[in-house]
């Protein structure tokens, strides 16, 4: 599922850890329109890739 909505939500959220300089999950999700699932998703994919942490 890597279509363009999954990628213009995996670069807000990738933005917003940046900007906050943490992850809160519950931040994130009242902050960003992302469902909890493609969150779960993006973060796994963002630590596996080295930019978030």
């Amino acid at each position: 599922m890597q279509d363009r909505k999954y990628q213009k939500k995996k670069a807000l959220v990738e933005k917003f850890i940046k900007k906050q300089g943490r992850i809160d999950h519950s931040v994130i999700l009242n902050s960003v329109d992302v469902d909890y699932d493609t969150l779960m998703r993006i973060l796994d994919e963002l630590r596996n890739e080295g930019r978030a942490g």
